[in-house]
């Protein structure tokens, strides 16, 4: 799956970087179990700066029916410094958790899109071959039926994009 409209677009003289992801996220989510991730899937945007890094719990679930992910996509030149969520300047194009949820015969999800709340970015390294971030957030995340989750918690996320 990708979150950039541009990803199938070719660029010329572009060769593309093997990618090694590294990642972790621990939250609390107001009503449910802790969210420790299992799964990482980083996306790149070829015709901008744009990044999504995605963690996703519950992974190993038979039935496919009760994921639960944090997706935040953000400019990778992003600075370290505190984000209120509600500020016009909050750098996250993307900040949401989501889950899934069944009907029998039937799969839906829930995206709860920080409203309110802050995230605090620290950049350890971002250069050409790593992208390495401390992403501390606490924010109230609301879906399409004005439903209300807390999630608070500490992602790593660390991107090495190595020259083929």
């Amino acid at each position: 799956m990708s979150f950039f409209k541009s990803k199938n677009a070719t660029l010329s003289n572009t060769v593309e970087p093997i990618i090694t992801v590294s990642a972790e996220t621990l939250a609390t989510v107001s009503g449910r179990v802790k969210f420790d991730s299992q799964i990482v899937e980083f996306d790149a945007d070829p015709a901008s700066d744009q990044i999504a890094l995605v963690t996703r719990a519950n992974s190993q679930d038979y039935s496919h029916r009760s994921k639960k992910g944090l997706v935040l996509v953000f400019d990778k030149t992003i600075k370290s410094g505190n984000y209120p969520v509600t500020d016009p300047g909050f750098p996250f194009h993307d900040a949401y958790y989501f889950e899934t949820g069944t009907i029998p015969g039937f799969t839906t999800s829930f995206q709860y899109t920080a409203k309110s709340g802050t995230f605090n970015v620290e950049v350890i390294e971002a250069t050409a071959e790593k992208l390495h971030y401390q992403i501390d957030f606490d924010f109230k995340g609301v879906n399409e039926r004005s439903q209300e989750l807390k999630i608070a918690g500490k992602s790593t996320y660390i991107v090495l994009l190595q020259p083929r």
